[in-house]
């Protein structure tokens, strides 16, 4: 089996795979761990966050809503137990996550996502204006509430995707980076069905293919004459310099883009979506100031201390957004033997999602029919 894609995607699916008994065979066009899954934030996101909204409210989503909370709740089991079983360190704490709001119209929102989150099984708090005051005086004063999830926290990105892939390879799984997919091809001989990869470094053929490309799937899709419903977007994330602790938990905003933590050297790491600059590639996406701007002025915002701050690195890195909100994993009826694994909040998934897909190949547990990639969205991106 081939995997296409050397991020956590694909290095993931090739620990399970290899864990089932399967061979495969990672190709990675470049380093890995060098786009999306390196440049993320390393934040576990098990909350309703603005990004699973199409308006600013709940009731005409509220199912969809309610799947994709028992998926993140899901996600967050096996975070728990993710260093024991890769036996070696991720980085991984567990610092709980706020979801605060400064309007009433925003509390009202965070009173219906917490329903909703306590329905699906997700352990969350409400926190009205005293309790949030008593429970994080560094918070704004004047914040109308927020939600409480005792089990969001953030690992490190840079360490998790060298981790499984360095486990992959110790259970026979073959990695390849500089390996470029340039061309797809069908061959039948005598009944025996076959992919034939052309890439910078010869060809591969395998019975079987997944397009582990995250944001560029549609690039390695459109060798097989398919599109996936996903657009990528680039997003920035800005690194403050230390300061004593202040932070505990994570801080998210329901009515506004932001995502932000103090790390383990007590720097602070703001983002939350603010885009960034697409450019040509090979060329990644650049920064772009008003983003930059914005983002700390909502930080500054939710947390006035952070107001003397100095930022002193800023970096992009970029995610798919799946159409409907829902992780597009699974084969294609049109285009049999080819599989996709595409989610966003992909970090927070993509561990469950991979061991997911990596049972259905082995083993033929089926997949949830939401994520086959022959649907059609049946819910507008998001908007708010």
């Amino acid at each position: 089996m081939l995997v296409v894609g050397g991020g956590l995607t694909g290095t993931a699916l090739a620990y399970f795979l290899a864990g089932e008994g399967v061979d495969v065979v990672v190709a990675e066009r470049g380093e890995l761990n060098r786009e999306a899954s390196g440049t993320n934030a390393g934040s576990f996101h098990f909350q309703i966050a603005i990004h699973h909204l199409t308006a600013f409210e709940t009731a005409s989503v509220r199912g969809r809503l309610l799947d994709e909370v028992r998926l993140l709740r899901e996600a967050a089991r096996v975070w728990e137990t993710l260093e024991e079983e890769l036996e070696g360190e991720l980085d991984v704490h567990v610092t709980g996550g706020l979801m605060v709001g400064e309007t009433d119209d925003q509390f009202r929102l965070l009173v219906e996502k917490q329903e909703i989150e306590q329905e699906a099984g997700l352990e969350t708090h409400l926190l009205g204006p005293a309790e949030l005051r008593d429970f994080a005086p560094y918070l704004a004063d004047d914040l109308t509430g927020a939600t409480f999830c005792p089990g969001e926290g953030h690992a490190n990105p840079l360490l998790v995707v060298p981790l499984f892939a360095r486990r992959a390879v110790e259970r026979g799984a073959v990695v390849c980076t500089h390996t470029a997919v340039e061309r797809i091809e069908r061959e039948d001989v005598a009944g025996d069905r076959r992919f034939l990869v052309s890439t910078s470094a010869g060809t591969i053929s395998a019975r079987r293919i997944v397009n582990a490309a995250a944001a560029w799937a549609n690039d390695v899709a459109a060798l097989v004459g398919l599109a996936h419903a996903y657009r990528p977007d680039g997003l920035h994330v800005n690194v403050t310099e230390a300061r004593p602790r202040l932070i505990e938990p994570m801080v998210q905003h329901i009515g506004r883009r932001l995502t932000l933590k103090q790390s383990s050297n007590n720097t602070f790491i703001i983002g939350g979506g603010w885009p960034a600059r697409p450019e040509a590639p090979p060329s990644r996406f650049s920064n772009r100031w008003d983003s930059a701007a914005g983002n700390t002025a909502v930080a500054i915002r939710v947390v006035p201390a952070l107001a003397g701050v100095r930022v002193v690195r800023t970096w992009t890195g970029v995610m798919p957004f799946t159409d409907d909100g829902t992780p597009i994993v699974g084969e294609s009826s049109a285009v049999p033997g080819y599989f996709v694994c595409v989610a966003t909040t992909g970090f927070t998934l993509m561990p469950l999602l991979a061991r997911m897909l990596a049972e259905h190949l082995a083993s033929g547990v089926p997949l949830p029919p939401s994520f086959s990639p022959d649907r059609r969205s049946s819910h507008p991106a998001p908007t708010i």
